[in-house]
């Protein structure tokens, strides 16, 4: 499905993703899906953009966590941490939104940005978004809640 720029799946996203994006050289910030679907999005991207960003990084997360639990004999539903690429225009930061949660957040920047307080902002914000994400009630039997 493809959405209108500008879409936000929430207008509450923003108090996720305005405090990474706030940091100097962090061009954008994303939350996403396991699977690649985009929840939202703050900065210059375009929809079809963001959305080929989340699938991609859904593909490498999965890619990366198989390649990794293999090289660290690691059992294989040992969840990922962070993950960054850096590259001559960059830094790509992704990690998941606390345990549990089938989302991602990830933020993108220029080589100015400093790395150490965007790690921290995300990993911050990605615990609120966890902790936010995990409030919903389960479903019970009944299929009342």
């Amino acid at each position: 499905m493809t959405m209108p720029d500008g879409y936000d799946e929430t207008r509450q996203a923003a108090w996720v993703l305005n405090p990474i994006t706030e940091i100097k050289g962090v061009r954008v910030a994303l939350i996403m899906t396991l699977d690649g679907m985009i929840r939202a999005r703050a900065g210059d991207l375009t929809v079809d953009e963001s959305e080929g960003i989340a699938a991609m990084t859904s593909a490498a997360a999965a890619s990366l966590r198989a390649a990794g639990n293999a090289a660290l004999r690691a059992p294989e539903s040992t969840p990922i941490g962070t993950i960054t690429l850096n590259n001559a225009a960059g830094t790509y930061m992704v990690m998941p939104a606390g345990a549990g949660t089938n989302t991602l957040i990830a933020a993108a920047g220029d080589d100015e940005m400093p790395m150490g307080v965007v790690a921290h902002a995300m990993a911050r914000q990605a615990k609120k978004l966890g902790e936010q994400l995990m409030s919903v009630p389960a479903r019970t039997d009944d299929g009342m809640s």
